[in-house]
């Protein structure tokens, strides 16, 4: 067989080994010539052994010039590595074998040696047979780590359920019946529980980015939304005051227009006093010569004539004021207390909006609802049967978590336990009153909670767990939450869940599911038909699975938690 080290397209398909004397057919797949001449030979059909072409004669096949001197170039480069190799360089692994200062890349790292190789210090490794029993993996630093310093062993197995990497003496003494896997195995499952999480949280940095830009989004047209009202207020303020200088311009002008008028009028009456009193003037003139004459005749006859009272006297009042402005100021007033308590209204219900969203989103987190009368009435302690847990499922020393150990254990069986489905029940059964427990579901992919009742079927693969058959639970598949009825029940608007409160009141026949989180019921059963119940949970860790009972977990070390 070709040595690992060459690349797979330089080896035939047919005889899995390097090409001797590479053809081509004419679909353009290439094979040693003995190799698909003999496979022509011996077969009834000509045809491609890869893509099953068809050939009614055996094609006349060439020697693939171009690809043989490929080969030929592989295999002088090849050799030349496995001669001398290439150096170390910045974060290779060097041999521990190479001496002086251009120690060669090492290749492989042996567990048995503890220590690195190069090519060609590992040749003995694959040719000595008793070093072909060591351990080789892909080269590492400081070996020395995977030494137990107590018994001077290579680590090569780990204990899950002290969670430490252990040597072949430490099984024989301090971890004696506990569950042990390889490391490779170990290996397999952290990286798998690692892919997933790691799904997860760019799933959670997905939700954050796109919940920011709905964010942005809102700031955005709430900006817009501000600066539209912003100028519509402002328009209407500006016509308000433009309508209150427009009467108030009116109003002057109608002052300074009576005003003109009545002094004119005055003006008049000043002309016409002023014409009289001459007229009064020129008669007193003429009274005081005829008061100086001593002739009684000559008096007589020149007695000037006297105007009476009526004409001597005009009536002249004080007009009063046009405008009192007492008027002005109470109608100023009035109408500023009437503005002033319109806009008020209009900014208490800007703010009261603001307050109602403050007030709706205290009121998410706040513990005085109903969920917290339930927790601190009804609160029960529920631990975990390990004589009922599926062999593939590891039960904590304290019965308050399970997790997933990807194979079936060689545990003894009994009736209790079931044995196809990854069930797992409580040890506390109820019967009457009202009960509550919450399981934590942090970081799970798939999962299903609820309560069944004691008769409940354990073994074989039942696909009927429905209320009629005693089965009321809420579960997580493919990423969508369900509640399974008859049928089922899809709860679209639940994404993840970290904590599931279950309530159960024999009383009213009444199950229900909470989001612990939220403080919000997520779905309940009703018209319950309950025998003496035990707490329930399928621990059911997949991202990818056949059904709502898949019995086949994908995801390893994450944690079912009460």
């Amino acid at each position: 067989m070709a040595s690992a080290n060459i690349s797979e397209e330089f080896l035939c398909s047919i005889c899995l080994d390097v090409f001797t004397e590479p053809v081509s057919t004419p679909c353009g797949h290439n094979y040693c010539r003995a190799c698909i001449s003999s496979c022509w030979s011996s077969g009834d059909i000509i045809q491609c052994p890869l893509c099953k072409e068809t050939f009614l004669t055996a094609p006349k096949l060439r020697v693939n010039t171009a690809f043989r001197d490929m080969l030929e170039i592989s295999k002088r480069t090849k050799q030349a590595g496995e001669d001398g190799g290439s150096p170390a360089g910045p974060g290779d692994v060097p041999c521990d074998l190479c001496e002086g200062n251009r120690r060669r890349k090492a290749v492989k790292s042996c567990l048995g040696c503890s220590a690195s190789y190069c090519n060609a210090h590992l040749k003995p490794h694959r040719t000595v047979q008793k070093l072909k029993w060591h351990q080789l993996i892909n080269p590492v630093d400081s070996l020395e780590e995977r030494v137990c310093r107590k018994h001077n062993k290579v680590m090569e197995s780990f204990c899950k359920r002290d969670q430490c990497c252990v040597c072949s003496v430490c099984l024989k003494e301090d971890h004696v019946g506990h569950n042990v896997v390889s490391l490779e195995e170990e290996f397999k499952a952290r990286k798998t529980f690692l892919q997933g999480a790691k799904t997860s949280m760019a799933n959670a940095i997905s939700d954050k980015c796109n919940t920011v830009i709905r964010v942005e989004n809102l700031m955005t047209q709430s900006r817009q939304k501000v600066e539209e009202t912003k100028v519509e207020a402002n328009q209407a303020l500006a016509g308000l005051v433009a309508a209150i200088l427009s009467k108030k311009t009116k109003l002057m002008e109608v002052l300074e227009e009576n005003q003109e008028a009545e002094e004119q009028r005055d003006k008049a009456l000043k002309r016409q006093l002023w014409l009289e009193i001459a007229e009064l003037r020129q008669t007193s003139l003429k009274m005081e010569e005829v008061l100086k004459t001593e002739d009684e005749f000559r008096l007589l006859q020149n007695l000037p004539s006297i105007p009476s009272a009526t004409n001597t006297k005009h009536c002249y009042t004080e007009r009063k004021s046009l405008l009192q402005v007492e008027k002005v100021w109470r109608a100023v007033a009035k109408i500023e207390e009437t503005l002033n308590e319109h806009m008020d209204k209009i900014i208490r219900e800007v703010l009261q909006g603001d307050k109602e969203e403050e007030a709706f989103e205290e009121q998410q987190t706040l513990f005085d609802d109903e969920l917290v009368k339930i927790q601190e009435q009804h609160a029960v302690k529920v631990t975990l049967d390990p004589n009922t847990a599926h062999p593939s499922l590891i039960v904590s020393e304290d019965a308050t978590q399970v997790w997933d150990g990807v194979f079936k254990r060689n545990i003894s069986d009994n009736p209790k336990r079931f044995d196809s489905l990854h069930f797992v029940l409580g040890n506390e059964g109820f019967s009457s009153g009202k009960i509550y427990y919450e399981v934590s579901l942090e970081g799970l992919t798939g999962w299903e909670v609820g309560v069944v009742r004691e008769s409940i079927n354990r073994k074989g693969v039942n696909w009927s767990l429905t209320p009629e058959n005693g089965c009321w639970t809420l579960g997580f598949y493919w990423g969508r939450c369900q509640a399974n009825s008859n049928p089922p029940v899809h709860l679209p608007s639940i994404k993840k869940l970290q904590k599931v409160g279950v309530f159960v009141d024999f009383e009213e026949r009444l199950i229900s599911f909470y989001n612990v989180d939220t403080r919000a019921q997520i779905y309940s059963f009703t018209g319950c038909v309950f025998e003496v119940l035990d707490s329930m949970t399928l621990f059911h860790m997949s991202s990818v699975s056949s059904g709502p009972h898949d019995s086949v977990p994908h995801v390893f070390s994450q944690f079912w938690t009460l």
